[in-house]
């Protein structure tokens, strides 16, 4: 019994200190050492890490450690989103909805916003489930349609997410 306990301390010893490089690409982060995170993230997002795309395309976006540059950002959250990376997906249509240059980078900045919510929402990320639901409420980028819109606040809801819970009572004392 007790070589089994110091086996698993052992371990958990040594697990600690072989932390891969999005790990301390993670912990430099954290700390604000911006530009030292950047040097980390970059060729790990250049080898298709998709984790290391969405944390260099949230850096470019936020201008961490490098000039504040949207079309960069789009390009690195669209990398990871295509890779199935859920909060990627959901910038996606942040940048999108809300962004003053990735809106110029598509024909219709709505619709690609409803699109990637849409995947990220799919997805259960409660807070695209939210803005699916208001893209739908009002009729941007989708067809507007209360009850798909009550849906997705509804999933949202259901998550805890607090907006979402007075939207769907909103919109089911409105009928």
């Amino acid at each position: 019994m007790r070589i089994a306990m110091l086996v698993v301390v052992w371990l958990a010893l040594i697990s600690n200190g072989f932390a891969g490089p999005l790990e301390d690409g993670v912990k430099v982060y954290d700390s604000g050492n911006y530009p030292h995170a950047i040097e980390i993230f970059k060729p790990l997002a250049a080898q298709g890490d998709a984790k290391a795309q969405y944390r260099l395309g949230m850096m470019y976006y936020n201008g961490q450690g490098v000039p504040e540059d949207e079309k960069l950002a789009v390009t690195w959250l669209m990398r990871a989103a295509k890779q199935g990376n859920v909060d990627a997906m959901f910038e996606l249509g942040n940048a999108y909805l809300v962004g003053s240059q990735s809106s110029k980078l598509v024909e219709d900045p709505d619709r690609e916003a409803a699109i990637w919510f849409h995947e990220a929402a799919r997805a259960g990320n409660m807070n695209a489930q939210y803005y699916l639901g208001l893209l739908f409420l009002a009729g941007n980028g989708v067809q507007q349609s209360r009850a798909e819109a009550e849906f997705w606040f509804g999933k949202a809801a259901a998550q805890g997410h607090a907006e979402a819970k007075r939207a769907i009572q909103d919109v089911k004392s409105k009928k």
